[in-house]
C-alpha cells in the first residue's frame, strides 16, 4: 500500500527503543514507506535529540531502563513547543495501564509484536491529527493577529481623538472643521481672532462662503471634495485679506478623517499663522537686496581704484607704476617662453618753451592730445604709458629689433601730422629690444634712454634705434 499518497508529508518519526532488534524492524517498516527516521536508545536520549532537532511524532517502547515510555511522554508534554503526537508501543494488554497512559498525554497505543497494516492506519490517523493542529495553530495565529491589528486601530482612533481635541482647545491656531458637503461645525477662537469672522457667522455655513467672500477664491466644492477624495493629510500656504491693508499669511493642514469601515466624516482645517515669518523673510530679502547691492558698488569703486592707481590722472594712460609692471612682465615672458620684445621711449620736442609760452594748462592740453594720439595708434600688442612729465613709454610685445624699428617710426609720423589742441608739435623717438633672457629692466630703460637722447643731439623729431647708434651710450642724458 503506498501510504506517502494517502497521507502525504509525513514527519520526520523518532523510534524510541532499547532493543536494537525491535528498532531496527520498526525503521524497516517506516523507511519502506520513504517516511525519515532516527532512533534513541532511551527516554534520555531521546530528549537531547528532540532538543537539538524537534520531533513531531514519536514511536516509543512502553518498557525500557532509567525511563519508561509513559515517563517519556510526561516529560514531552511538559515542552512549551509544537505537539508531539507520541504513540506506545507494549505487550501489555491491561485495560488499567493503557488508561494510565493515555492519562499521561499519550496519543495511541500499540500491541506488541507491531502489525504493519495497523501502524500504517494509525500513523494516518497522527498525520490527519498533526495536519489538524498546524490549522488550529495557523489559524490562532491569524486571530492574534487580527487582534492587535483592531487593538493598533483602535488605538489610532484614540489617538485621532486625542489630536482633535488638542487642536481646538490646547493650540493657538486658526482651526475649523467641515463635512463633506463643506459645511462648518466648529470654529474655534483663534479662527475668530486670525480671519476676524465670529463664530455664529461661520456655523453651519460653506467653507467656501465664509472664506470666500473677501475676494478669495482658494475655496471651492471642488476643493472640499478633493480633500476627501484624496483622504490624507494636505499641507499648502495661502493668504487671507482680512481688511484693508490687514493679509494674513497662512500654513494650512487639511486632515480628512475617516471611520472604522472607511467612511469620510469630517476634515479639519488648522491655519498656522505665519505672518511675522513671511514679513521677516521679506525684509531679510530685502536687506539682502541692499547688501547686494553695496556689494556691487564696493566692487565697482575697488575696480575704478584699482584702475586709477595704475592710470595717470593728466592723460589716462598707464602709469610709471604699471609701466615698470608691465616691463616686469615682458622680462618674464622673455625668460620663461623666450618671446622678445623692445622698448620706445619718447619725449615731446621743446615742450618747456610752449608751456612757458602759453601757460600750464595749454601745456596739458597738449599732453592729454598727445597721449589721445598714441592710444588711437596703438595696436593690442602695444603698452603706452606716461613715463613723467613730457616722457612716454610704449612697450612692444613680441616685437624684435627690426619691426621694432618700424612701429616706432609710425608712431612719430603720427605725432607730426597730428594736432595737438591747436599746436603742432614732434616728438624725439629712442628705441631698444630685449632678446637676451638675462638682460635687466634697468638695462632696457637705459638702452632707450641713451638712443632718445641721440636722437634729440641730432636734430629732434628723430626715431634712433639702440643697436644703430654710431657708439652705443650707456648713460642716459
Amino acid at each position: 500500500m503506498e501510504l506517502l499518497s494517502e497521507l502525504g508529508p509525513v514527519p520526520r518519526v523518532l523510534v524510541v527503543e532499547d532493543d536494537p532488534v525491535a528498532a531496527m524492524l520498526v525503521q524497516r517498516v517506516l523507511s519502506a514507506q520513504g517516511i525519515p527516521v532516527d532512533r534513541a536508545e532511551d527516554g534520555r536520549v531521546a530528549l537531547k535529540m528532540h532538543h537539538e532537532r524537534p520531533y513531531r511524532l514519536v514511536i516509543s517502547d512502553w518498557m525500557m531502563p532509567e525511563m519508561d515510555g509513559v515517563q517519556l511522554c510526561r516529560e514531552f508534554r511538559q515542552l512549551k513547543e509544537q505537539y508531539v503526537y507520541f504513540i506506545l508501543c507494549s505487550a501489555k494488554g491491561d485495560r488499567a495501564d493503557r488508561l494510565a497512559a493515555f492519562a499521561a498525554g499519550v496519543d495511541d497505543v500499540l500491541s506488541k509484536p507491531l502489525d504493519r497494516e495497523e501502524l500504517y492506519a494509525r500513523l494516518k490517523v497522527a498525520s490527519r491529527i498533526l495536519a489538524a493542529e498546524d490549522d488550529l495553530q495557523h489559524q490562532k495565529a491569524e486571530l492574534e493577529q487580527s487582534a492587535r491589528l483592531l487593538q493598533d486601530m483602535n488605538e489610532c482612533l484614540k489617538l485621532a481623538s486625542r489630536r482633535f481635541e488638542e487642536l481646538f482647545n490646547g493650540l493657538p491656531v486658526a482651526s475649523f472643521t467641515f463635512d463633506e458637503a463643506g459645511r462648518i461645525h466648529e470654529w474655534n477662537k483663534a479662527a475668530q481672532d486670525v480671519f476676524g469672522i465670529p463664530a455664529f457667522e461661520a456655523y453651519q455655513r460653506p467653507v467656501w462662503e465664509v472664506l470666500n467672500r473677501r475676494g478669495h477664491s482658494l475655496w471651492s466644492p471642488d476643493k472640499v471634495a478633493e480633500v476627501f477624495a484624496e483622504g490624507a493629510e494636505t499641507q499648502f500656504d495661502w493668504t487671507f485679506h482680512v481688511q484693508q491693508g490687514v493679509t494674513r499669511y497662512l500654513a494650512c493642514s487639511l486632515i480628512c478623517l475617516r471611520g472604522r469601515s472607511g467612511e469620510a466624516v469630517g476634515a479639519v482645517c488648522a491655519n498656522l499663522d505665519v505672518t511675522e515669518r513671511k514679513q521677516a523673510e521679506q525684509r531679510a530679502m530685502e536687506f539682502a537686496d541692499r547688501l547686494e547691492q553695496q556689494k556691487l558698488a564696493l566692487e565697482d569703486a575697488n575696480k575704478r581704484l584699482n584702475v586709477l592707481a595704475v592710470t595717470d590722472g593728466l592723460t589716462a594712460l598707464w602709469n610709471h607704476r604699471r609701466f615698470q609692471e608691465m616691463l616686469d612682465e615682458a622680462l618674464a615672458a622673455l625668460k620663461e617662453r623666450g618671446e622678445p620684445f623692445s622698448l620706445v621711449l619718447l619725449d615731446i620736442d621743446h615742450f618747456k618753451k610752449l608751456n612757458d609760452a602759453f601757460g600750464h594748462q595749454v601745456g596739458d592740453d597738449v599732453l592729454v592730445a598727445f597721449a589721445d594720439s598714441l592710444t588711437k595708434t596703438a595696436r593690442v600688442n602695444e603698452l603706452p604709458a606716461r613715463y613723467g612729465g613730457e616722457e612716454f613709454a610704449i612697450i612692444l610685445q613680441g616685437c624684435d629689433c627690426e619691426l621694432s624699428r618700424q612701429v616706432a617710426e609710425r608712431y612719430r609720423q603720427v605725432i607730426e601730422e597730428k594736432d595737438c589742441h591747436g599746436h603742432l608739435v614732434t616728438c624725439s623717438l629712442g628705441v631698444s629690444s630685449a632678446t637676451d633672457p638675462n638682460i635687466t629692466a634697468k638695462e632696457v630703460v637705459a638702452q632707450a634712454d641713451t638712443a632718445l637722447y641721440y636722437s634729440k643731439q641730432h636734430g629732434r623729431n628723430k626715431t634712433t634705434h639702440f643697436f644703430d647708434m654710431p657708439e652705443r651710450r650707456t648713460s642716459a642724458a
